[in-house]
């Protein structure tokens, strides 16, 4: 009889065990939907199966830094440079970053324009870029394409992507005032998709999850990075999930 009361015991104990583990919190992530769609969206089943849980927020990388610095949460996605990142934050309501923010790097991804799939403009220089985003030039018949006006489709204040083209394509300038802002990288790629007329710029991991839809154009070389930050070292969960997207397993799902 005892010797049944403790079997009970220990089956119950380890019951509660495996209940707890099966309900344990996820790894929350905020920042990047570029990094979401590139990297933590096509590894999510599998990060799962290793035993890593985790939750993305798309919100872009000036909000995920935001709510990083304010502790809301312990790792920030961000598709820029950290000093970029940092500054992204701070536009959005951050107070003063930690000293000891740490980024780890998972890959550099090419920005490429896109259009829609049936746009037949093939090419465009960094000049012509700058001239369509800044509002400069007006119609795709300038540039060899249809009689059509040009609609611009960007990214949100806050965005990674968005301090990348403006620095990288625009040379500081802005976007044009009549520009469609898009909360995340892949809402940019559906609008392409839909309008004839439309034009945006986006990470390659974007516009491979759009392909057929949309169409790269052969632009200017331009580079980011996509990674994580925290602060100080990452440590449990956090260090647990960015070891295995640094392995071979991960690494083969990544859209790049």
């Amino acid at each position: 009889m005892i010797f049944q009361r403790v079997s009970l015991a220990i089956l119950a104990s380890a019951s509660l065990i495996c209940s707890t583990l099966a309900h344990a919190a996820p790894l929350e992530i905020a920042g990047s939907s570029s990094v979401q769609k590139s990297i933590v969206d096509p590894v999510t089943a599998k990060a799962r199966d290793a035993g890593i849980d985790v939750k993305m927020l798309g919100v872009g990388t000036g909000k995920g830094m935001q709510m990083l610095i304010e502790g809301k949460v312990s790792v920030a996605a961000i598709s820029d440079e950290l000093a970029d990142a940092v500054n992204a934050a701070k536009k959005a309501g951050a107070g003063s970053a930690p000293a000891n923010l740490k980024m780890t790097t998972i890959l550099k991804e090419q920005m490429v324009p896109i259009v829609h799939a049936d746009n037949k403009v093939a090419e465009l220089t960094k000049d012509q870029l700058r001239a369509i985003f800044t509002g400069k030039t007006t119609n795709w018949k300038e540039l060899g394409g249809a009689d059509l006006p040009i609609v611009l489709v960007v990214p949100a204040a806050g965005s990674g992507t968005r301090g990348v083209v403006e620095r990288q394509v625009l040379g500081g300038a802005a976007f044009a005032a009549n520009a469609k802002e898009l909360r995340t990288s892949a809402a940019e790629a559906v609008e392409v998709g839909r309008d004839k007329a439309a034009i945006g710029y986006v990470g390659s991991g974007t516009a491979e999850g759009a392909k057929g839809k949309v169409r790269e154009v052969k632009g200017p070389d331009v580079h980011r990075p996509l990674g994580f930050v925290t602060v100080g070292e990452p440590s449990g969960e956090v260090k647990k999930f960015l070891d295995f997207l640094q392995t071979a397993e991960a690494k083969k799902l990544f859209l790049d």
